[in-house]
């Protein structure tokens, strides 16, 4: 005969498999972003994150100090993870003047699907935490995001002698593909504009690229 007692659902857990300190923690992270979506950050309860994740509270707390501090991570996360990427795989210069400009568009390209990605998981969260209480916003901004952003224009300044390009500040380029893959992402989430990411992102990397290209290549500008 079965038993009367309900299944709980597995959200993507393994059944029957021990997880790892750092697999349970993205696992609470992934189940935390459902709820902070639907019921933001002050209307998440403890006890209903710690049950889509399947754990109980003081499990939560073994990982987490906070429901602020889970929050963070959520939002942090995928976007860090998209920099690590690109720090991994664009941070060595090309050993040779790229004059076609074809390596830095196929770098440009991939960090921009990655980071289109991770705004699939955080856009709207990401609103949530800079649109909120100032002093928070501002805090958060400085903490996780401020170094993020830096990284990103240590790469793009790294690259800078191995393609012609015009003269740009390489912060605000970073800041502009920033809101860019936001922007995209909300505007498909929320106003059903469906595009295919690998487009998009082709798209982007072209116009940023193109519209800093030296108008006669030879050696980059400084």
């Amino acid at each position: 005969m079965g038993s009367n007692t309900p299944r709980r659902a597995n959200n993507g857990r393994r059944s029957g498999v021990r997880l790892s300190a750092e697999e349970r923690r993205e696992q609470i992270i992934q189940s935390a972003r459902r709820i902070f979506q639907r019921s933001g950050l002050a209307g998440a309860r403890t006890r209903d994150l710690a049950a889509e994740a399947g754990v109980n509270e003081a499990l939560l707390y073994r990982h987490f100090d906070s429901k602020e501090a889970l929050f963070e991570a959520a939002v942090a996360t995928p976007l860090e993870e998209a920099v690590t990427k690109l720090v991994q795989l664009s941070g060595a210069p090309p050993t040779e003047f790229d004059e076609s400009g074809e390596l830095m568009h196929q770098r440009t390209y991939q960090f921009t699907y990655d980071l289109l990605g991770a705004m699939e998981e955080i856009a709207p969260l990401l609103g949530i935490v800079l649109f909120g209480e100032s002093e928070h916003a501002t805090e958060y901004f400085r903490r996780r995001i401020e170094p993020t952003l830096k990284q990103i224009q240590g790469v793009v300044e790294a690259n800078l002698p191995a393609w012609p390009h015009r003269t740009f500040d390489a912060r605000l380029i970073v800041e502009f593909l920033m809101g860019m893959a936001w922007f995209t992402t909300l505007s498909q989430r929320l106003g059903g504009h469906e595009r295919d990411r690998s487009e998009v992102a082709d798209a982007i990397a072209a116009m940023i690229l193109e519209g800093l290209r030296a108008h006669d290549p030879g050696p980059a500008e400084s």
